[in-house]
């Protein structure tokens, strides 16, 4: 037999050695997982670090990789009723998942409460007396929270407001960012006096991370306003549904429950 072909036999036999080794380490994944897309989810600004968190687990449990694109619940929504190609909507609250349901862009089975928001109130300068009610105060000039056509957390937010019979004194104060991480960025930054924050964004709100080292963060009571249930559901136009639907169970194990509850929702 020539030489060449002889180099050709041996050529393949390494290929096939290779190949084989490849399988039996584990370098190579099996067809159900490296044959799948990255899962696209499209996840409410409140809850884009648990939801990263919570990706990073699901990958190493899976081995598939999850796309996150966040922003303000109700500027998804409007991304999803026209076409853009998520698997999965988490948003703040429970409205826009039952619409997308209704439209006909949801799957109805799918739609279910993953965590409960709480709001706080941050205070640039705390002097021990702050309360909702020193809002009203002069010194207080810029209040900033979510805007409430955008981010149900907004939306709870100016209840809350308008049921303490606030709402016309604080009106003139009242800044609104898109979503509720800016508004957090804002206190973050020492830019208002005082800021309507969820409660997830408290820890990297403390006086030794601001600007303002006598800030202080107050607690909410959650019968003042309504309850922020952020639910999800999952898109009919997704070409990943069995995926989709292995991260929703996901996200109901007991891991995932208590991931989500240290990052400061309530979970049922």
């Amino acid at each position: 037999m020539p030489s060449k072909s002889i180099n050709s036999l041996h050529s393949v036999s390494r290929m096939l050695i290779t190949f084989v080794f490849l399988i039996v380490s584990g370098a190579i994944y099996s067809s159900e997982v490296s044959s799948e897309k990255p899962l696209r989810i499209a996840v409410a600004s409140n809850f884009l670090e648990t939801s990263q968190k919570l990706a990073e687990e699901f990958k190493k449990a899976s081995g598939v990789s999850v796309q996150i694109s966040s922003g303000s619940s109700g500027k998804l929504f409007h991304q999803i009723m026209h076409g853009a190609p998520f698997d999965i909507f988490l948003s703040a609250d429970k409205h826009k998942p039952q619409q997308l349901v209704t439209n006909s862009k949801a799957q109805p089975s799918s739609l279910n409460t993953y965590a409960k928001g709480q709001l706080m109130l941050w205070f640039k300068y705390c002097d021990g007396g702050n309360k909702l009610e020193a809002l009203q105060n002069p010194q207080f000039k810029k209040i900033a929270l979510a805007n409430p056509k955008l981010a149900p957390y907004g939306a709870s937010t100016e209840s809350l407001i308008r049921t303490a019979n606030l709402w016309p004194a604080l009106k003139s104060k009242l800044v609104f960012p898109e979503n509720i991480a800016q508004v957090a960025q804002l206190a973050k930054l020492g830019a208002v006096d005082a800021a309507f924050i969820a409660k997830t964004h408290a820890k990297n709100l403390q006086p030794d991370s601001v600007d303002s080292p006598f800030s202080c963060i107050v607690e909410l009571s959650s019968y003042h306003y309504p309850p922020i249930e952020q639910q999800l559901v999952i898109l009919k136009a997704s070409k990943n549904q069995e995926l989709a639907r292995r991260f929703v169970l996901y996200l109901q194990s007991v891991p995932a429950q208590a991931l989500i509850k240290n990052m400061g929702y309530l979970v049922d």
